[in-house]
């Protein structure tokens, strides 16, 4: 998993501390760099699925055994603003192609941003996203951007923590609840217990 951020105060303390977890990028360099390596190697599972000798044609990464890969993309349309026009259409295309390839090989893009600018979700690219969620007071414009201007729901803003809405991928738009964080829990060591333990997994998996 590749965690890239432009927030650098937030998730970049992940990196920061360490022992939290690694592949962790928050300097534009190193997450353009993160964006063509992911792309990369996206591109070199698919090339050695087909040389697998139990590939069949249709089925997908899990068929054959292999791990899913993400790149979790935070603060994106954020960081999209900061880059001149070279470099913003050069890693729009490589997102593009993460997006609308990577399914079947098992890599798969994650982004969050404060507001879906429909000029970094062109293409088709929002399309191909089969989970969506708006979360927080979001306008109408924001909702369209998200599910799609063609959408006909009515969207209302209640004043709950964590509520908002979502689409699991069936173009029907229901309610979503994220769970609830309680004041003063140190999530920075839980995601370092959960990143740990993550990785002490297939060493026992080899070991058996």
């Amino acid at each position: 998993m590749e965690i890239t951020s432009k927030s650098y105060l937030s998730l970049s303390d992940l990196a920061d501390l360490g022992t939290v977890m690694g592949n962790v990028y928050h300097t534009k360099e190193e997450m353009i760099d993160c964006v063509n390596a992911f792309y990369e190697g996206m591109i070199q599972r698919s090339e050695e699925m087909k040389r697998h000798p139990n590939y069949k044609t249709g089925e997908i990464y899990a068929y054959l055994g292999l791990p899913p890969c993400f790149l979790i993309f935070d603060e994106y349309v954020a960081f999209f603003e900061m880059l001149g026009t070279k470099e913003s259409v050069g890693l729009l295309s490589q997102l593009k192609k993460i997006v609308m390839l990577g399914r079947q090989a098992g890599y798969f893009l994650i982004v969050a941003c404060q507001r879906p600018d429909a000029k970094y979700f062109s293409d088709g690219i929002r399309d191909n996203f089969n989970f969506r969620v708006g979360l927080g007071r979001i306008s109408e414009l924001g909702y369209g951007m998200l599910f799609g201007s063609d959408v006909k729901k009515q969207f209302f803003q209640k004043r709950i923590k964590g509520r908002g809405y979502c689409d699991v991928g069936t173009s029907v738009i229901s309610e979503f609840y994220t769970p609830l964080v309680p004041k003063g829990h140190d999530f920075l060591q839980t995601i370092g217990r959960l990143a740990q333990d993550r990785q002490v997994m297939p060493e026992q998996q080899e070991k058996e």
